[in-house]
């Protein structure tokens, strides 16, 4: 693989560098897809709902036409310090719905297909 799983968690991290703001921007999402582009994008902290950054990083992928790869999340907390975060429960039905084979970064050395995030889970008959 010419680009790397840790050169897409260091994407995340560049972006959540440049955008961090403790009380709105804390997370940032970075998605590879197939062929090659890299998606990125921040969580949002809004009055009355939160966006978790996978969802709109997600759609601009989607929208380029290609398929999903690979995705990660990374959080940034006032310190400096980095973690990635496993995707949260909607995250992973996000995951499930639109890329169910792309792999999901849940250490800097584990990833699983979107897929198994969810065993069992309900889908939409087509």
């Amino acid at each position: 693989m010419g680009f790397s799983m840790f050169a897409l968690i260091q994407k995340a991290k560049e972006t959540i560098e440049k955008y961090f703001d403790r009380s709105r921007h804390t997370v940032a999402s970075a998605v590879r897809t197939k062929n090659g582009d890299v998606f990125t994008s921040v969580s949002v902290k809004g009055q009355k709902l939160d966006l978790c950054s996978e969802w709109s990083a997600v759609v601009q992928a989607l929208m380029s036409g290609s398929e999903i790869e690979i995705a990660v999340a990374v959080h940034r907390d006032t310190d400096g310090n980095y973690e990635i975060y496993p995707p949260c429960g909607l995250c992973r039905e996000l995951y499930l719905t639109y890329c169910p084979n792309a792999q999901i970064v849940l250490s800097e050395v584990e990833s699983v297909q979107a897929e198994t995030l969810l065993p069992k889970a309900w889908t939409r008959k087509k």
